[in-house]
């Protein structure tokens, strides 16, 4: 599709206009879609923000506890072992 960044500001004050404009009122003077400014505005009215955030950063974990707890004693006990012989 045609896909852009919009700009966070951007999408809050789409917000702001939504309190005194319907949702294509605000596409037609910005040049947006309907749909893409409902998105923005039913996102807002769900969460609070005009920006989905992740939920987690990063890979997620492979390891349990017990996993690194047990990689740690073997490291203390052959200090000298290389990561493929653990």
């Amino acid at each position: 599709g045609n896909r852009c960044h919009i700009p966070e500001t951007m999408k809050e004050q789409w917000v702001k206009m939504s309190t005194h404009m319907s949702s294509r009122e605000i596409a037609k003077v910005t040049g947006y879609s309907q749909w893409t400014v409902n998105c923005v505005l039913h996102l807002s009215h769900q969460t609070g923000s005009v920006v989905k955030k992740p939920l987690e950063s990063g890979c997620p974990h492979s390891l349990t506890v017990h996993d690194v707890h047990y990689l740690i004693s073997c490291i203390k006990c052959t200090p000298d072992s290389y990561l493929n012989e653990l």
